[in-house]
């Protein structure tokens, strides 16, 4: 009797032990199911679709300015980015002779020196949110990273008369043996050139050439015209026709005539 009960015993606890096994076994299995389960129901990521993405703030700030952003992608990846922001009178911060000096002033850096970083941070990380604000101008950070996304969230601009709705800019890569390095921005508007912007940064203190007395009046001396005539008789001309291309050469600005055309195409390339 003894027997027949410590038998039942040893039955009762390798059934026990099996029905556990078992049991444990199954759960190991729908563990790694239920988590490909929660895998496949969040959300991937959408790849880019190849185009040109622009956005604008509707509004002027506080300040008098608004954001403009385009963004370029092709194969999947954003490969170009330009931001700026324009005033009611239609004039550029990061062109602003002005405006680059005060910020300098109390924050330690102009427009000029961080639209680029935000420019470039957003090629290498990809997307908006990843961007890390510039540190001296976390207003512009923020606008730029909102608009940024607020374009890419949209449809491509599709051309208009050859050209793509948006903001595009060049600039020369290095500084010239004067120390001078040229910059040049142009705005689409409804497939035509509805403005265009250039000037001249020198290496040493930041200085704009277009508001330069000294270097206007020594230019003017020996030519008869100055950087500032030269650029505005330039964009003038490139408004009225359209193409750089048939944009009249101003005389006594060789120099200035070629960086202007090399750089206004360099720019409208990426607008068509």
């Amino acid at each position: 009797m003894k027997k027949l009960l410590v038998l039942t015993l040893v039955l009762v606890l390798v059934v026990a032990l099996v029905a556990g096994c078992s049991s444990q076994n199954s759960q190991q299995q729908q563990q790694p199911q239920e988590q490909q389960n929660q895998q496949s129901e969040q959300p991937q990521q959408t790849a880019l679709k190849d185009g040109t993405y622009y956005a604008e703030n509707k509004e002027f700030d506080d300040h008098g300015w608004k954001g403009l952003v385009t963004v370029i992608v092709k194969d999947g990846k954003i490969t170009n980015v330009f931001y700026d922001e324009i005033n009611q009178e239609g004039k550029l911060k990061s062109f602003d002779p002005e405006y680059g000096p005060r910020m300098k002033e109390k924050s330690g850096i102009t427009p000029l020196e961080a639209y680029p970083k935000l420019e470039q941070a957003l090629v290498e990380k990809q997307k908006p949110e990843d961007v890390d604000a510039v540190a001296g101008a976390t207003h512009s950070s923020d606008s730029f990273k909102n608009l940024a996304a607020e374009a890419l969230k949209g449809s491509p601009v599709e051309a208009k008369d050859g050209l793509k709705n948006g903001l595009y800019k060049a600039a020369e890569a290095d500084f010239d043996d004067h120390g001078w390095k040229a910059i040049a921005a142009v705005i689409v508007k409804d497939g035509k050139i509805q403005s265009a912007f250039f000037d001249e940064v020198n290496k040493d203190d930041g200085r704009y050439k277009l508001t330069d007395q000294e270097y206007a009046k020594n230019m003017e001396a020996k030519s008869g015209t100055t950087p500032a005539k030269a650029v505005e008789a330039l964009t003038k001309s490139l408004i009225e026709k359209q193409n750089v291309e048939q944009v009249d050469a101003v005389t006594g600005a060789t120099g200035t005539t070629a960086k202007y055309k090399d750089l206004m195409t360099k720019a409208l390339s990426l607008a068509k």
